[in-house]
């Protein structure tokens, strides 16, 4: 799910690194909060509020909703390193396969991929792309889609998840900008 940027952006901007869409139908989802790991509370980056959906179906669209602070400007080469953890029906860690999954995933490009729903809540003075700028970000309704992933993966992939992502440059990948954990559920949906 590469929807943090995300989740920022982090709980924004991870949006794609699951293939999720999420269908809600006439029901609302239960929202789960998004927080910084602890010893991350002053970091660079860091949430204020966000809430994702207590479930995401598969196929569909998810919204997210994630207010940050950005204490400085975000280096050029900003990286985010998801680290996901099924824990239903089976717990396991997920691997990063083909880009998808636990990987390390380029802030720039999934911003600009990202365009036409993260973009238009941004604030006044952040262009659409890189860097970030200090200052708050408040991503409300931000649309990520959550790819079909066929009946025998879909079925798999199914179940409830942990994930944390953390925020570094490629240049300096030993200082950690910020630290977001949130938890969500896939489901196959019709």
């Amino acid at each position: 799910m590469k929807f943090l940027l995300t989740a920022v952006l982090a709980t924004t901007v991870s949006a794609s690194v699951l293939p999720l869409k999420f269908n809600f139908g006439n029901n609302q989802p239960t929202l789960k909060a998004v927080n910084n790991c602890a010893g991350h509370e002053n970091d660079v980056l860091t949430v204020i509020d966000g809430t994702t959906p207590d479930e995401i179906c598969m196929p569909g669209n998810t919204t997210m909703n994630v207010h940050t602070r950005i204490a400085a400007d975000m280096p050029m080469d900003l990286l985010i390193k998801m680290d996901l953890h099924k824990l239903t029906p089976f717990p396991m860690n997920v691997p990063c396969l083909n880009g998808v999954g636990s990987c390390e995933y380029e802030i720039c490009p999934m911003i600009e991929s990202m365009a036409d729903s993260l973009c238009p809540s941004f604030p006044e003075y952040q262009p659409c792309g890189c860097p970030l700028m200090a200052g708050e970000m408040n991503l409300v309704d931000v649309v990520t889609p959550v790819q079909d992933m066929g009946p025998i993966l879909g079925a798999v992939m199914e179940g409830k998840y942990q994930a944390t992502a953390t925020f570094y440059g490629e240049s300096d990948k030993d200082t950690i900008l910020g630290c977001v954990e949130f938890t969500f559920a896939l489901k196959q949906c019709p």
